[in-house]
């Protein structure tokens, strides 16, 4: 009797499971009959037709498993019918509808080829309902989500032509708003993504012209098209040289946007194919760039490693290899200056000072900003006369200066090192000649 109960219920369980896979092949095909149909008929103009299919394809799009990026596909699509028959109210809860559904799935600092598109979908209803509040004027929920819209794609390294309508929006606000010197800083975005190549266009261009392309992309802010820029130029390198530097240029992106996870495993994969006898430059620039990545991700043990590692293999005496030991010495004077190793933090500041001397001379502005840097760590630690003369040596040196960079910043620490130090008749004069130097510039 058991054996037989368990046989009907296993048939019971077929059946049913027959049954659900058969229904939801049929509410597959309804909803895909209906979609295309849709689809067709804005083609065709019949707005009217497509709103009528895209509404039976959200009915069926509503059955799907949660997470199902049909649903949100069907709610943009209908929206898009709305706004043709311009019944926007009816589109902007159409877009609201797509926009919680996308933003439901999307995880910010999430990867895969499937976040990405969950974000995409996100940045393009941010958009539409962008566009809607502006022109109903509701101005401040039109510049969040505009805002919105931007940091998402971004963050998505979307195309240049969803990044072009959302700084097109931006720029049309601003003017709404009376701000029309941003309005034209957008224009000037506006123009230099249009100015760079198209992805598509690349096909024939040498490493060297993909590697320009890439960096102009990157420096214009466009980071969709540079990733995709660097990642062609990998592909087409032919020396490790050039495959470290593409490499690079993707960990370029990567840190801007704050995956610093990725930056490094990039850099590191990019250290791979460069030998310390042959590219030792390159390999510098690759432990400095994955020694600030480290840095900026709080991992300060890790940076001091990479930028004395990056020292390392540099020959200091030589020009280019001094500029790179530069690099790296502000790199271990910040990383130890966070961890509150004024000391360690001072020995490199001082290490980076001697560089530019060699380099540059003691006339050149730079000189005269490092030494105020080592100035000041020796007044954290209570250097006091070491303090006192860095400070005089960098007023001394920017007095000839007609536009000195580190003069104020002297002057400012020098008389607050003297109040602290009971010379306040001192600090009066200095606190004047600094009053003074202020309203000569201003």
């Amino acid at each position: 009797m058991n054996n037989r109960y368990g046989i009907l219920l296993l048939i019971a369980v077929c059946v049913t499971a027959y049954g659900c896979a058969k229904s939801e092949h049929v509410e597959d095909k309804t909803w895909k009959d209906n979609f295309d149909s849709g689809f067709s008929a804005m083609q065709s103009r019949d707005y009217a037709t497509a709103e009528t299919s895209y509404r039976d394809a959200l009915d069926s799009a509503k059955a799907f498993p949660k997470g199902d990026l049909r649903l949100a596909k069907t709610y943009d699509a209908l929206g898009e019918a709305y706004i043709a028959e311009n019944k926007i109210e009816d589109a902007k809860r159409a877009y609201t509808n797509g926009y919680n559904e996308y933003k439901s799935l999307w995880k910010a600092k999430g990867g895969g080829v499937d976040n990405r598109d969950y974000a995409l979908g996100l940045a393009s209803d941010a958009l539409h309902l962008a566009n809607i509040a502006c022109d109903a004027l509701r101005l401040d929920e039109a510049e969040h989500l505009f805002d919105e819209a931007l940091s998402v794609e971004e963050s998505a390294l979307g195309s240049d032509d969803l990044k072009g309508q959302i700084l097109e929006g931006k720029s049309k606000l601003y003017r709404l708003t009376g701000r029309n010197a941003e309005a034209e800083k957008i224009k000037q975005q506006i123009a230099e993504l249009k100015a760079l190549p198209s992805v598509d266009d690349t096909g024939n261009m040498t490493w060297k012209e993909l590697n320009v392309a890439g960096t102009e992309a990157f420096q214009a802010g466009n980071l969709a098209k540079a990733e995709k820029i660097f990642t062609a130029g990998i592909a087409r390198a032919k020396k490790p040289v050039q495959i470290a530097e593409s490499m690079r240029g993707l960990a370029r992106i990567y840190d801007q946007q704050k995956e610093f996870v990725k930056a490094i495993a990039k850099l590191e994969e990019a250290r791979r194919v460069l030998r310390a006898d042959e590219h030792r430059l390159e390999l510098a620039d690759n432990l400095n760039l994955t020694g600030f990545c480290y840095f900026r991700a709080k991992d300060y043990a890790n940076a001091e490693k990479m930028f004395l590692d990056s020292i390392k293999v540099l020959n200091l005496k030589q020009h280019n290899d001094a500029e790179r030991g530069k690099t790296a010495y502000e790199g271990l004077t910040q990383a130890y200056g966070e961890e509150g190793k004024d000391a360690e933090a001072e020995k490199y500041a001082q290490e980076k000072v001697a560089l530019t001397l060699q380099l540059y001379g003691k006339e050149d502005g730079r000189y005269a900003e490092d030494l105020l840097a080592v100035a000041t760590l020796q007044a954290k630690q209570k250097k006091i006369e070491e303090a006192t003369k860095g400070y005089l040596a960098v007023i001394a040196l920017e007095e000839s200066n007609p536009s000195p960079r580190c003069m104020l910043a002297a002057l400012d620490s020098y008389a607050k090192l003297l109040r602290e130090t009971n010379k306040p008749a001192l600090a009066d004069t200095i606190e004047l000649k600094a009053k003074n130097l202020r309203a000569e510039f201003e």
